[in-house]
């Protein structure tokens, strides 16, 4: 069979897509997907993947790809009697950690199945780190990619394309938080004369780490990530007070802001170097400033905010059209899908044992929860006050007001939040000046960190291009990636 077949999805691969459809929709508040192109149309393909969210990583993965992908899933999964049915649905792919002194074939079945399904064209999704983590950077990856490339190009004489995938979740953990899938560019195992296949292995698991790197935000620590977060919500919000004041409202992809956290990482890394205390400093000044806003409850963008009537009186019809039309609705989804919510969230909490598998537990314990008690609820409903029809209305207005309240809920913090601010900024009007005019002490030094990181890059043997340096626009846009 050749590699330009296409292979029609089997119907429980059809189930399985349309599934983390919905269930990326439903926990996600933004799902988005960049570097599609790379992904070959048809023919067999080895999607590698960092791995940061447990079970979750597979269905945001399927989400993201529009073709079928069969995942490769410990085999521990498979005597799970929750995880062993669906994985046979989906058609996974059990596979063995390697032991210290157990045989190199251990996993021969598992490897001849995947070659089976590579000679029928389909996509194999693995991933590399050998287990789900919560590090800010990746694991070292193990050689199972590159052996795999490696035992199809020999069987067949055809190189199978190694798609780089990078996940990168703005909160672990927290509900309607967002996630960002990026693709990037197919790597293909070369052959180096003189170089024995452990070598060739070897290379080309470096190769595709350094692909992953491409994908994936790799910081040092959890404290270099959150003074970058620092700065890109700094700078991200100023940015916006200029759009703000025009009515309008900035919304940047997901892809560019982890892109500008990507060039803000290279930055600080080589201001880090040359400078230490200055960053230290400035980490400390940006900080306290924070810590300030917070305890005020106000957010940056605030800061600038002009309360003419004109404002005022555009805000209060908004609200007013909210209140009056989409909330009720939503209102209706939110009071009869408390019990599930509350249910799904306690068990959550308990049952996880670390941020990489909570998203996994709360898809579970949700999808139990909101067929359990919404099947209950409309019972209830036939029970008291039948006819059928009655409960079938009730039955079908759950989904779809729960739906309204996911989607109107960031709107109703945001107006409530908005009315505080107002009343906080009229009753103190010295203390909206005082934070402005600390913030403009730091855009100060912030612009000179910036002119010093832009001179140390030209210095810098790297991948980035000179038109790819820090300016006011890599900082736009909402800080969401973590």
């Amino acid at each position: 069979m050749t590699q330009s077949i296409k292979t029609v999805a089997p119907w429980s691969q059809r189930v399985w897509k349309s599934f983390c459809r919905r269930m990326t929709g439903i926990f996600y508040r933004q799902a988005e997907v960049s570097g599609l192109e790379h992904l070959p149309e048809d023919g067999p393909v080895l999607l590698a993947a960092n791995h940061v969210n447990a079970l979750v990583d597979a269905v945001v993965v399927q989400f993201a790809c529009p073709r079928p992908i069969h995942p490769i899933a410990r085999s521990g999964l498979f005597r799970s009697p929750i995880f062993r049915p669906i994985l046979k649905f989906i058609q996974a792919v059990p596979i063995q950690r390697r032991r210290p002194g157990a045989p190199k074939n251990d996993n021969a079945e598992s490897f001849a199945r995947i070659y089976e399904y590579l000679d029928q064209g389909r996509v194999i999704l693995i991933f590399p780190e050998g287990q789900s983590h919560s590090d800010p950077s990746l694991r070292p990856l193990k050689t199972g990619v590159a052996r795999l490339a490696q035992g199809h190009a020999q069987r067949t004489g055809r190189p199978v394309p190694v798609v780089p995938v990078g996940l990168t979740f703005t909160h672990k953990g927290r509900f309607r938080a967002d996630v960002l899938v990026q693709l990037g560019p197919p790597l293909v195992m070369s052959e180096v004369e003189g170089e024995s296949e452990e070598q060739q292995v070897r290379r080309f698991t470096d190769e595709v780490l350094a692909g992953l790197k491409g994908v994936t935000l790799n910081v040092d620590s959890w404290e270099d990530l959150a003074l970058m977060r620092l700065l890109q919500h700094f700078f991200a919000l100023r940015s916006a007070d200029q759009k703000i004041r025009h009515g309008e409202e900035e919304h940047r992809s997901l892809a560019q802001r982890f892109r500008s956290l990507k060039r803000l990482d290279q930055a600080h890394r080589a201001l880090r170097a040359r400078w230490p205390d200055r960053i230290a400093i400035l980490r400390t000044k940006l900080s306290r400033f924070q810590r300030l806003c917070r305890r005020y409850g106000v957010r940056n963008y605030q800061l600038q905010l002009r309360y003419t009537p004109k404002v005022v009186l555009g805000f209060v019809a908004r609200s007013l059209g909210f209140l009056t039309t989409i909330f009720p609705l939503a209102l209706w989804g939110l009071l009869h899908s408390a019990l599930p919510y509350t249910a799904t969230r306690w068990a959550t909490r308990a049952s996880a044992r670390g941020r990489d598998q909570y998203d996994t537990a709360g898809m579970l314990f949700g999808l139990a929860f909101f067929v359990a008690f919404w099947g209950a609820q409309t019972l209830a409903v036939a029970w008291w006050w039948g006819p059928w029809p009655n409960a079938a209305f009730y039955a079908l207005s759950l989904p779809i007001t729960a739906a309204i309240a996911l989607r109107v809920g960031h709107e109703r913090h945001r107006i409530l939040e908005e009315i505080r601010i107002f009343f906080l900024f009229t009753r103190r009007k010295e203390l909206q000046r005082f934070l402005r005019a600390k913030r403009e002490e730091l855009e100060v030094e912030l612009a000179r960190m910036a002119r010093r990181a832009r001179r140390v890059q030209r210095d810098l043997d790297d991948s980035m291009q000179p038109s790819e340096g820090l300016g006011a626009s890599d900082f736009a846009g909402p800080s969401k990636i973590s």
